[in-house]
């Protein structure tokens, strides 16, 4: 069973944040298949899914913008939004939203948002947000 963890970003914020959120997943002994936005194909069958961004203009980074609107139906599927911002932060809660449109289950009540670099603590949610994911795996 393989955690799908989708990202872009400008300053390598948010890629700390995925990679922190793959350790988590691994930290359970589960598989966590980390991917830029420019590198994604295909979704497969992840048994739970993590999407982030970096906020630019108010924004998701457009590959990620494109990669949310061909997303197929997750109906059911454990999901959560990550995400870093200089300004404002919203990208993280417009991935939420869309990932709740897919039918998919938001594992977590707010996305995880880092102002700038995200901190130790910030990287530690994440972590701890994928063994969460990892545990929906089961």
């Amino acid at each position: 069973m393989t955690v799908l963890v989708i990202y872009e970003t400008t300053r390598g914020r948010t890629r700390a944040m995925a990679e922190a959120i793959c350790k988590g997943v691994e930290s359970e002994g589960k598989t966590c298949n980390l991917v830029e936005s420019k590198n994604f194909r295909s979704l497969g069958e992840p048994c739970a899914i993590a999407m982030g961004s970096s906020t630019r203009m108010k924004r998701i980074l457009p590959k990620l913008r494109r990669v949310l609107a061909e997303l197929p139906d997750l109906p059911g599927t454990p999901a959560a939004a990550f995400g870093s911002y200089g300004w404002s932060g919203e990208a993280p809660d417009t991935i939420a939203e869309e990932l709740k449109k897919s039918g998919a289950v938001l594992v977590e009540d707010q996305p995880i948002k880092a102002k700038d670099y995200p901190s130790e603590e910030s990287l530690e949610r994440c972590k701890e947000l994928g063994v969460v994911l990892a545990k929906h795996c089961d």
